[in-house]
């Protein structure tokens, strides 16, 4: 019997608090337009495809006009300028691509992809964008919290990171998808089967945070939020390459693994914690949406069983606990920097109003809708595309 199985039922949300859902993403998503974006930096990928569920939540074009907005400007860029321009939303650059039919997206896209496939790879194969990853730094915190403190870290390397798996591979496939240039799809396996190989624990089928390439092994810490990252990099991988003839194999093996350790470690709260395996470190929020939203998603698939739905609704619940009347995501960290302890995980303060936490959310409610309840559709695919047309054709 799996952990799945041996889990008691909770009853759904159900249609009835479907409005709810829509107007509990609202206040997420407005509060999330109020963020300073970088542009680049860990996590604006899903804080901007998190505006775009939001968008498919509630029909208002406000969010998705927002999002086209700012890549509609990253095409402006020269590729490569940013030193963090490997974290840009590629998957979002598809997605508005495909609802706009915007010629300078799709040639941005094309451009991306051959940025990032000419990144250094280690001998093992996997690609290294992070060349000088600073060790046990703190966040970046405002000057005036009481945790703020100078950074002072204790060696840079070259590392490999599971966050790039929700980056690299769901884009790659994201490209080969609307394109249907194979080099895309064979980009996207080799290289988050290079990150299963390296980042996965056999043992507990939980991914660590990062790997180092002067030791090859990893940091040996199962951060929660970076499997919520390999979760949905493996999950968008796959659903992109189902048309494919390559064996995806490792994927769904690597995807079963995760799913059945992550459902034994959901604290009864319905929350998990930062450091997975820690039951002493903190219940941190971010994992419990990416969760919401991987599960559900793999029930669309038939990747996991309808016993996976009692996760999905406890960690729902704790969710919606932890959204203030103003929108904000309580308890998520801020940004994690790499750490060889587990300590340095669990003192991570928590309080950001970040896109790792807002845009989480966002997809997770816009998942969950999908999978159980009547999705809204704001059939304005269409009238994008002709909008579009007619700037270009006046």
């Amino acid at each position: 019997m799996t952990a799945l199985e041996r889990l008691p039922a909770i009853a759904p949300i159900g249609k009835a608090d479907h409005a709810e859902l829509v107007r509990v993403a609202r206040l997420v998503a407005d509060r999330l337009l109020a963020h300073r974006w970088k542009l680049w930096f860990w996590g604006d990928s899903i804080g901007l495809e998190g505006l775009l569920d939001a968008f498919e939540i509630t029909g208002d074009a406000r969010y998705f006009g927002y999002v086209h907005g700012i890549l509609k400007a990253w095409t402006s860029r020269k590729i490569g300028s940013d030193e963090w321009e490997y974290t840009a939303a590629g998957v979002a650059l598809i997605r508005v691509y495909e609802k706009t039919g915007d010629p300078a997206l799709l040639e941005h896209a094309i451009d991306f992809a051959q940025y990032l496939a000419d990144f250094r790879k280690a001998k093992s194969g996997i690609t290294i964008r992070y060349e000088k990853a600073a060790f046990d730094l703190p966040p970046e915190l405002p000057g005036n919290h009481p945790d703020a403190q100078p950074a002072a870290a204790s060696r840079e390397e070259p590392c490999a990171f599971v966050d790039t798996m929700h980056f690299d591979a769901p884009f790659f496939s994201a490209l080969y998808r609307t394109t249907g240039e194979e080099k895309y799809a064979q980009w996207a396996l080799e290289e988050i089967t290079r990150q299963i190989e390296l980042l996965q624990d056999p043992a507990t089928g939980l991914f660590h945070h990062f790997w180092i390439e002067r030791t090859s092994k990893p940091n040996g810490v199962f951060w929660g939020r970076g499997n919520g990252w390999a979760l949905l990099g493996l999950e968008h991988t796959l659903t992109n390459l189902r048309s494919t003839s390559l064996d995806c194999t490792p994927l769904t093996n690597a995807l079963t693994a995760q799913v059945l350790t992550l459902a034994e470690l959901q604290d009864p709260s319905g929350h998990w914690h930062t450091v997975l395996d820690d039951s002493e470190s903190y219940l941190e929020t971010s994992v419990a949406a990416f969760v919401v939203d991987g599960f559900s998603l793999a029930i669309r698939e038939h990747w996991l069983d309808a016993e996976a739905q009692t996760v999905i609704e406890k960690a729902l619940r704790a969710l919606l606990g932890s959204i203030s009347p103003d929108g904000l995501v309580e308890g998520v960290s801020y940004e994690t920097y790499p750490g060889t302890s587990g300590l340095h995980y669990r003192t991570m303060p928590t309080g950001a109003m970040v896109p790792w936490g807002q845009g989480p959310v966002l997809t997770a409610l816009c998942s969950y809708l999908k999978t159980f309840c009547a999705m809204p559709d704001p059939e304005v695919v269409g009238s994008f595309k002709s909008d579009f047309s007619h700037q270009l054709n006046p």
